[in-house]
């Protein structure tokens, strides 16, 4: 007999109580050949449906012949089962009585009492006098008259095609009716809209000649006029090509956050070039890999950090070459919309990063749709904030420079920091930004002037999983994308959670909202057809805003670029992203997870897979695994288990520098588990049974020693509040013992709200135990 499962049933409320008296009731036409077999083919029905709609296969369908009693069947029912299966399953199953009590509830029933008493199921058939009809009746607390009617649409739809097509197969079923079908396929995307002629470099050029003088970068210490902006360009456009870089080359650009990173992509721009984007905080091995993959015909970057850069190609630094010496005559290589604009890395679930190719095309259309969708203009204050390393820059700031705002880029100090960043915000009058989730859910829960500049916050990296409070004055704007097809979803989750109101907000997590302009999204299932609402299956996008594929792969590239089955005439190609989704009865979409093995680690993009391949190379490792866990604080922590060789164990210190010379420090696990790992009874690692990681005090390079003094013990109880681990000693490192970036801002405020000192970022980097902080803040109190 089957065990009923606690999945929901799609479009389901999640009920506090019993289901109620009151019902959805919907009258269903019986089938001639069902007449003679009412109840088997009621109960082939609802198996075949909940199965359809859940992927369930051992169910538990339930019968009530009088108000309060039921009994219950266990049905089997796959894809493959043809109807004629199913049905002579039911029959030979017959009720052998078994109650559905509280651990067996059925997922759906047939009844023939006809009470007005408590629903036996969710889903239930009512079997009429004989008159040719079912009434299926769903309580309304758990669905709503929308759900409802889908489902009974659907539930007939079942039975005539069971009894249609004795020898067609569950799987092949067409739930969805052509009215349907129209809608998810042509209304939802009906997306199409004009796009600027002029590429994104060209439309700087023409703010350069119409206001000159206007401010198009703003930093610390440097403020570019769009004169000084585009001359600057055009001064190493022909340095670069006095160097002979062509059209089509691939141009390696290391920088940090700054106008010299934006002055290089623009001459890259102006050649027709690809630029290489290259994070300088990362590894020197991974940079080095990148310009050797991508074949970089030369590198940009700043003398500090040329030692990672060189030896691969030739290396322009921008901060000591003479290139400034050049003329500022324009230059304006002819691109199309199918040239490369950038090469993105994105992690590799081989062990190694790929490149992702974005076009022209796809980055023109992505910049008009951010700036459409913001509604920026000349006036705009927007920012860069995020990692340079990644093609973020097409959405957060090449908006607002193509429409001639000004962008923005604060210190380091300050990006880390909710409350910097808000302090920023309000003093440079920014009107527009781009957050990461987890930063962008800290800013929203700060109290906020009426009157603030701030008109909204797209937000990006991972799956939004709470609703921002009512009554802010700026909108927040769930961004969905990838680099494989840019930014293709997007939703003004502020209007959405006050049009819902605290009851529909409490059902619901924030969707990705609807295609941006020129996009087509599909949720598919595993035959490429398009799913009802409710229904989970993979997200697939077709569009002008999909890249050209992964450079040098052509196998993976073959992969998730396919041919589209959907609208082939219009759109020949279409992305699998991997996610899991569905659809919203208004067409809107909501994530809710990855068919593969990725995840979102502050807002990057991440194969579990890589640090693992990573981890199995170094000494002494024979086996790895990596899961990614939430924190006390709601962020995501990765956490490494490790089977060791034979012999001595490796320890978590030489694991940890191992990991940091060849991954970018996001990707490093925050936490270690060393000993045997379980595994299933096919031998693979049971990924379910890995354990919690501990609180205890990792290995580190240092002894143990306990804090002394009240200055000492309060920091030492702060330090183990923000890294969640007992045990630490004063002269830890902060970041030995698994600490970040975000760890280290939660930090710092934590002290300046016990203290009332006013710790920088950079403080704990220089100053990383308890100790040093403790006489640090000691001093500054003093002082």
């Amino acid at each position: 007999m089957a065990v009923n499962t606690s999945s929901t049933l799609p479009l389901a409320r999640v009920l506090d109580g019993a289901r109620t008296a009151a019902q959805h009731r919907h009258t269903l036409t019986v089938p001639e050949p069902a007449a003679s077999r009412p109840e088997e083919y009621a109960v082939a029905a609802l198996a075949a449906l909940v199965h359809r709609y859940t992927g369930e296969t051992e169910l538990l369908i339930g019968r009530q012949r009088q108000p309060d009693s039921a009994e219950a069947v266990g049905i089997r029912v796959a894809g493959d089962t043809t109807a004629e299966q199913l049905l002579e399953s039911v029959a030979q199953a017959g009720f052998p009585g078994c109650a559905a009590d509280a651990g067996r509830l059925p997922h759906a029933a047939v009844t023939t009492a006809d009470g007005s008493g408590r629903a036996p199921a969710a889903l239930t058939l009512f079997l009429g006098p004989g008159d040719g009809t079912f009434e299926l009746r769903m309580d309304s607390a758990e669905f709503d008259e929308q759900a409802a009617v889908q489902y009974a649409r659907h539930v007939q739809r079942v039975l005539d095609a069971l009894a249609a097509a004795p020898q067609g197969t569950v799987r092949d079923i067409a739930l969805l009716t052509d009215e349907e079908t129209h809608r998810t396929l042509v209304e939802w995307n009906d997306t199409e809209g004009p796009v600027p002629e002029a590429f994104f470099h060209e439309r700087v050029a023409e703010h350069a000649r119409r206001t000159p003088d206007a401010l198009a970068v703003v930093l610390p210490g440097v403020r570019l006029t769009y004169r000084e902006l585009d001359d600057r360009a055009n001064q190493l456009a022909h340095r670069l090509a006095a160097r002979r870089v062509r059209p089509g080359d691939r141009v390696g650009v290391c920088f940090p956050r700054g106008a010299e990173s934006l002055i290089a992509q623009l001459a890259c721009f102006k050649l027709a070039c690809a630029a290489i984007l290259l994070d300088s905080d990362f590894p020197a091995e991974r940079i080095r890999f990148m310009i050797e993959d991508a074949s970089a015909v030369a590198v940009l970057t700043l003398a500090e950090h040329e030692p990672k850069v060189e030896g691969l190609a030739p290396v322009l630094a921008l901060d000591t070459d003479d290139w400034r010496e050049e003329p500022a005559t324009e230059v304006s290589e002819p691109v199309g919309p199918d040239d490369l604009i950038h090469i993105c890395y994105t992690s590799g679930s081989t062990g190694a990063p790929k490149a992702v190719m974005v076009r022209f095309g796809a980055a023109r259309n992505l910049i008009h749709s951010m700036s459409e969708l913001c509604g920026m203009d000349s006036a705009s204050q927007g920012t860069w904030l995020a990692a340079p390393g990644y093609g973020m820059i097409e959405v957060e700031c090449f908006p607002v420079l193509a429409v001639g705002g000004t962008v923005h880029i604060p210190d380091v100090s300050v990006v880390a920091s909710e409350y910097r960043l808000q302090e920023w915000f309000l003093r440079e009058g920014i009107t527009t930004t781009l957050l990461m989730k987890p930063m962008a859910e800290r800013l929203w829960r700060l109290e906020w002037p009426q009157d603030a500049p701030l008109e909204n916050i797209r937000v990006c990296g991972e799956r939004i999983q709470s609703w921002p409070p009512a009554g802010l004055p700026f909108r927040l704007i769930n961004l969905y994308g990838s680099a494989e097809a840019t930014v293709v979803a997007a939703c003004d989750i502020s209007e959405l959670g006050e049009r819902l109101g605290e009851e529909g907000r409490a059902r619901r997590l924030p969707p990705i909202g609807r295609p941006t302009t020129n996009v087509t999204i599909y949720v598919l299932d595993e035959e490429f057809r398009p799913l009802p609402p409710g229904l989970v299956g993979e997200l697939c996008i077709a569009g002008v805003s999909l890249s050209a594929g992964y450079l040098g792969r052509p196998e993976a590239t073959a992969e998730k670029w396919i041919t589209n089955p959907i609208d082939p005439a219009r759109h020949p190609v279409m992305y699998r992203t991997g996610d899991l989704a569905r659809y919203w009865p208004d067409g809107s979409i909501e994530i809710v997870g990855r068919t593969d093995n990725q995840v979102k680690v502050r807002g990057n993009r991440v194969h579990l897979g890589e640090i693992e391949v990573v981890l199995t190379t170094l000494p002494g490792v024979q086996q790895a695994a990596v899961l990614a866990r939430q924190d006390g604080q709601g962020d995501v922590q990765l956490t490494a288990y490790i089977e060791p060789d034979a012999g001595a164990a490796p320890s978590v210190r030489d694991i940890r520098r191992g990991l940091g010379r060849r991954l970018p420090a996001f990707m490093v696990p925050a936490a270690y588990v060393i000993g045997g790992l379980p595994t299933t009874t096919n031998g693979k690692i049971d990924r379910t049974a890995l354990p919690e990681p501990p609180r205890s005090r990792p290995e580190v390079d240092t002894a143990y020693q306990a804090p002394s003094g009240a200055l000492e013990e309060s920091l030492h109880g702060l330090w183990a509040k923000v890294l969640e681990l007992d045990g630490v000693g004063v002269l830890d490192n902060f970041f030995d013992l698994g600490g970040d970036s975000l760890r280290a801002a939660r930090l710092t405020e934590l002290v300046r709200e016990r203290h009332g000192v006013e710790l920088e970022l950079v403080d704990l980097f220089d100053e990383p135990t308890v100790q040093k902080m403790a006489a640090l803040v000691a001093r500054t109190a003093a002082g």
